[in-house]
């Protein structure tokens, strides 16, 4: 965006050597993808980019810089940051009582209570109990700094479709097979539910299958597309399955040897059996 409204002008990207030149532009490349795909908002693209680029200095000299730009204030993102935690400690707060008390036991004035809060505070944030269960299972799609660093750093762009899958995943383990089967419910009583917020990534994963086939990681001519719809499929069954079966297996290393199979990864490129049976 800097770069946009700025031709002439490096900005805080002058101080850059011409290797983290490159890795700036590919990492702009990726943040626009996700502003795309998420559909996540210009500055919060510019927070994960800035963040990324202190790194790449190791000092906090391009935080400071895009700080003091008149284009990109600290303000907002202290803003931003400040509504974000509010929520989360929120819905942790409601995710406890949840696998405590039981989904269908437990109340909004319970959650305002556990959170000391008032009831219309609450609302400002969720319309309600339900709104708590869409807004962590919607997590996934976007990016938080440690997330987003993982993302950027996999070996290949299969193990990326892997990390989005295993976010579901950790938030199926996090919630246990009572709580995530309330994720199934709301899916059969409305549009929002597990599958379809895993399936809000099906542009992303067809993208990525692509690149693996063009790298030869998958070995298929099947349309990318269709094998992302597929291993989505197959990993919302297991996930469905692994809450029928109150956890009774490992759904984490199940989910990984479905997705390589329905994806066609080359053997050379699955993770060994014994690595994969100690997810």
């Amino acid at each position: 965006v800097y770069k946009r409204q700025h031709p002439n002008n490096d900005g805080p990207f002058g101080h850059l050597n011409s290797f983290q030149r490159r890795h700036v532009n590919l990492l702009t490349l990726q943040c626009q993808g996700l502003q795309g795909i998420f559909e996540t908002s210009h500055k919060k693209v510019v927070k994960e980019l800035y963040k990324i680029l202190c790194v790449l200095n190791h000092r906090n000299k391009s935080r400071i810089m895009f700080e003091e730009s008149k284009h990109f204030s600290s303000g907002v993102f202290e803003v931003q940051d400040s509504s974000w935690k509010f929520k989360e400690e929120v819905a942790e707060t409601a995710i406890s009582l949840f696998k405590r008390d039981g989904y269908n036991n437990v109340t909004v004035n319970d959650i305002c209570k556990a959170c000391g809060i008032s009831r219309s505070v609450f609302y400002s944030s969720f319309n309600g109990k339900r709104s708590i269960l869409e807004y962590m299972v919607e997590k996934p799609q976007h990016n938080d700094d440690k997330s987003f660093m993982k993302f950027a750093h996999a070996d290949n762009d299969f193990e990326r479709i892997w990390q989005l899958f295993d976010r579901f995943i950790t938030i199926a383990y996090d919630f246990g097979p009572e709580l995530t089967s309330t994720l199934f419910i709301m899916q059969f009583e409305s549009p929002e539910g597990i599958r379809t917020a895993i399936h809000a990534l099906d542009d992303l994963f067809a993208t990525l299958a692509n690149n693996c086939a063009k790298a030869g990681i998958i070995d298929t001519e099947e349309p990318p597309d269709l094998l992302s719809r597929i291993a989505t499929d197959l990993v919302c069954h297991e996930l469905y399955v692994w809450c029928s079966q109150k956890g009774n297996f490992s759904l984490r290393a199940r989910a990984r040897q479905y997705a390589e199979v329905a994806y066609h990864v080359k053997p050379e490129y699955r993770m060994p059996a014994e690595q994969r049976d100690a997810l």
